[in-house]
């Protein structure tokens, strides 16, 4: 069904209490069926971390992302205002920034013209950026928005949280969406945590499940973020990780772990050839090895008969986990996994409701 906005602009705040939780992930979602449902879109990230290069502008990969992804209008350099780099920080220690607050407000003014809603985008958590004067709670009094978290249910440790910011935001915190929950937890946000975050003023818009798909790591952005060398399985970068494993055990043990785990890229160091070949042999999504060393003739020989992509990293084998880390959890750039995410937020998720809350 279709819906006419009467009224002002709405900038609707998206944000979380911790990384990680899906935001890029409801956002698209949001834009999607705004869109469907008749409503001028636009898309603002005011502070990215994940500098790239566009022709000669300098923004956020995740802004980038779902630019492209939607083919919106506005340039890519209003979208995202504000990309953190080190040397940003440091200055910043040194003696304040100043012209940030400015930056963002004209930028935004920008990417709202003539739009019924404006789906603004936290990087990181709703404390971010505070070192710059543009936490959370400055960013939406900077753009008069109305705030949504996005968290993980896990035990009512967020639930507290969640209170504790009402407090402090007040009437515009709408609530909340569940991403990322364990299907036993589904009953009780339904019948019991729902219910409370009402009488608390606040709504729970839906709940999202953990998703294996939505949670996997695409091979390319192993490549990509790492800084991988690939020897062996170009053709081969389009798959997804869904687990990881560290090599750096006696190969009985290796092996056991090996067997439990669904999908798994393994890191090892470029020595371990005994490691290398036994994940070759179970047919892992990809190898990445460690410290620069190359495998041998014999390996590369296996992987390419399994399919196996072999990356191989600079970094020694601790670094390479962390860098890992870093990327495990964020929305990555595959077609199937934006399609899939975008179809489930849009079962799950109570639009009408929102348009309730935000009067569109």
């Amino acid at each position: 069904m279709g819906h006419k906005r009467e009224g002002m602009m709405v900038a609707l705040y998206i944000t979380s209490i911790e990384r990680h939780t899906g935001k890029d992930l409801i956002t698209m979602g949001l834009i999607d069926r705004l869109r469907r449902d008749g409503f001028k879109v636009g898309y603002f990230k005011p502070m990215g971390h994940s500098p790239m290069k566009t022709d000669d502008t300098t923004t956020d990969r995740g802004a980038w992302l779902i630019h492209n992804h939607f083919k919106l209008d506005d340039a890519i350099e209003y979208m995202c205002p504000v990309v953190i780099t080190q040397d940003l920080i440091m200055q910043n220690y040194i003696k304040s920034v100043t012209g940030l607050r400015e930056r963002v407000e004209g930028a935004f003014k920008k990417v709202s013209e003539q739009k019924d809603i404006v789906v603004v985008t936290c990087d990181r958590n709703f404390s971010e950026g505070s070192s710059l004067g543009l936490s959370g709670i400055q960013l939406m009094n900077i753009l008069n928005a109305r705030a949504l978290f996005v968290d993980s249910y896990q035990c009512n440790t967020c639930v507290d949280f969640l209170l504790e910011l009402k407090k402090v935001i007040g009437g515009p915190m709408i609530g909340v969406v569940f991403n990322k929950v364990d299907a036993l937890h589904f009953e009780e946000i339904d019948e019991l945590v729902s219910p409370f975050l009402n009488r608390k003023h606040m709504e729970v818009f839906g709940s999202l499940p953990q998703d294996t798909l939505l949670g996997s790591t695409g091979v390319q952005d192993l490549v990509d973020h790492v800084a991988c060398d690939v020897v062996c399985g170009k053709d081969k970068l389009d798959g997804l990780v869904e687990n990881f494993l560290v090599g750096g055990m006696q190969v009985d043990r290796f092996i056991k772990y090996l067997l439990k785990t669904s999908g798994p890229a393994v890191i090892v160091g470029g020595d371990r050839t005994d490691i290398q070949l036994v994940a070759i042999e179970t047919n892992v999504r990809c190898l990445i090895l460690s410290g620069n060393l190359y495998p041998n003739e014999t390996i590369i020989t296996r992987a390419e008969a399994k399919g196996v992509p072999i990356l191989v990293a600079r970094d020694d084998t601790y670094t390479v986990a962390k860098r890992v880390e870093g990327i495990v959890g964020s929305f990555q750039a595959e077609a199937k996994k934006i399609d899939h995410g975008i179809k489930l937020v849009d079962q799950r998720f109570d639009f009408e409701k929102l348009y309730e809350q935000i009067n569109l």
